[in-house]
């Protein structure tokens, strides 16, 4: 198992290692050629996968190729797998990795010739299908690209004539097959076919091939954003990857393809485009190999619990509170991928946040008037910074407590919850023993002892769990400190 290399994240690499780890065993296993990953919208997928291949460990291990199809949203259905091979051809000529004094082209169907004759004329009309938008996608700036395709043509230009002379005469001295050869040749060249087989889909074979020898890497198709296209469009990128599977190997020769969408999305699409009662199991198995991966945030958030409830912290209720919300909203995708990749969710790091956040708070202005002895409830802001810190802003915390289910708040974290309607309530004159009532279904009484909640803080409705959370964020974002 490769361990992923995180030095710049510190301790939060350990959640996002074992996410890494777990998708790159999916990779690894045997005959596992063909991938669909899937997960909801906005989740982030494509953020995940770029990230995974750029890290030093599995940089080693694989040669990504990124596909978007959203990019053709405007070709035919025809046109698409055309578009797709001329996108795997620009990017693999954007990276200099072919070696084009060894390159040799595959031999034994007129391929020389085709190549000779054929290239720029098939390059050149393809190109003008593809677009100017997408052509100044793929060339900004890509100097390299250019010189690639110039070495390239010069190798394609030294193909011998000779070789494919002496070929041509066997063939035409014999009209059996003569036969067969017109009508293999006219299989091939139908673009997209099952056996479609015509210049640039060869080149890219061979081009396919050459990066696998030269880096010992395993060439990697990833198609992205497979569900937000045209269903006409999914259904034939579907086919043509499907149709073209022969012994295992991929199409175009490429080792893994990992198609990337939303599994459900697709299903609906499907029903919606062949109808309600065709069976969408059966079409959609053959798209992979052994089952589809399924990415969840729920990975990242396994280890939160474990980490936040153990050892030193133990007995500190806020810090244990954090860790539930943050492994909470990450499960639920309110913090995404993006944030796990560029903050740091430890324990440690929360609590040195949440500590420099509890440092002296004596003196606060709320709503243009002094408070002082605010000390008393820098626990409870600490706790309100250090969650608003980590996701973001108040709208995006405020948008969580929404949406989110604190049946178990007041089980295990029933003082912090008090102490947070105390903060609430830090204006009001408080004397023993007195019952006040409140803007909730429940009243409290104060004394010595602290805050009491009426009826118990356990029968408390989930709805005004909510309303005191809410309003406790607006209230923080009114205070100021001197």
């Amino acid at each position: 198992m490769v361990v992923a290399e995180f030095s710049r994240l510190g301790m939060s690499k350990e959640y996002i290692k074992n996410v890494l780890e777990k998708f790159d065993d999916h990779l690894n296993i045997d005959h596992n050629n063909r991938i669909i990953f899937s997960g909801r919208f906005g989740i982030g997928k494509s953020y995940f996968l770029n990230k995974f291949f750029e890290d030093e460990s599995y940089k080693q291990k694989y040669f990504p190729i990124f596909l978007n199809p959203i990019n053709y949203s405007i070709a035919s259905n025809e046109d698409i797998f055309e578009l797709l091979k001329f996108d795997i051809l620009f990017q693999i000529l954007s990276k200099d990795v072919i070696k084009f004094e060894n390159l040799k082209f595959s031999k034994g169907n007129l391929l020389h010739q085709y190549f000779s004759n054929k290239f720029l004329e098939d390059f050149v009309s393809t190109t003008d299908l593809i677009g100017e938008n997408i052509m100044e996608e793929q060339t900004s700036g890509s100097f390299g690209l250019l010189k690639n395709l110039g070495k390239l043509i010069g190798k394609i230009s030294e193909v011998s004539v000779k070789d494919f002379e002496n070929f041509k005469d066997q063939i035409q001295k014999n009209p059996e097959l003569q036969a067969i050869n017109e009508f293999l040749e006219q299989q091939q060249n139908k673009l997209g076919s099952f056996y479609e087989n015509n210049t640039i889909t060869q080149l890219i074979y061979d081009l396919i091939k050459n990066i696998e020898n030269i880096t010992t890497k395993k060439t990697v198709l990833i198609i992205d954003d497979l569900d937000r296209i045209d269903p006409e469009h999914i259904f034939r990128i579907l086919n043509v990857f499907s149709a073209h599977v022969r012994e295992e190997e991929n199409k175009f020769g490429i080792e893994k393809v990992v198609l990337v969408c939303d599994l459900k999305n697709i299903k609906n699409i499907y029903h919606h485009f062949y109808g309600e009662h065709v069976d969408f199991f059966g079409y959609i198995n053959k798209f992979y190999s052994i089952e589809p991966y399924e990415y969840s945030n729920k990975d990242y958030a396994l280890k939160f619990k474990s980490e936040y409830y153990s050892e030193k912290y133990i007995d500190w209720e806020n810090i244990r509170l954090l860790g539930f919300l943050f492994s909470d909203a990450i499960a639920k995708n309110f913090i995404t991928a993006r944030q796990l990749f560029n903050m740091d969710f430890s324990k440690k790091s929360v609590t040195d946040y949440y500590e420099n956040f509890f440092r002296d708070r004596s003196i606060a202005v709320f709503e243009g008037a002094r408070v002082s002895n605010f000390n008393e409830h820098r626990e409870t802001y600490a706790l309100l910074a250090t969650t608003i810190y980590y996701f973001g802003s108040s709208t995006n915390f405020s948008k969580y407590v929404n949406q989110a289910d604190f049946e178990v708040l007041l089980f295990e974290f029933e003082k912090s919850f008090v102490d947070i309607f105390s903060f609430l309530d830090f204006k009001q004159p408080k004397n023993d023993n007195n019952i006040y009532k409140t803007n909730y279904d429940f009243n409290y009484r104060f004394d010595s002892m602290g805050i009491e909640l009426i009826p118990n803080s356990r029968e408390i409705k989930k709805s005004d769990i909510k309303k005191v959370l809410l309003d406790a964020i607006k209230q923080y974002d009114n205070i100021i400190f001197n």
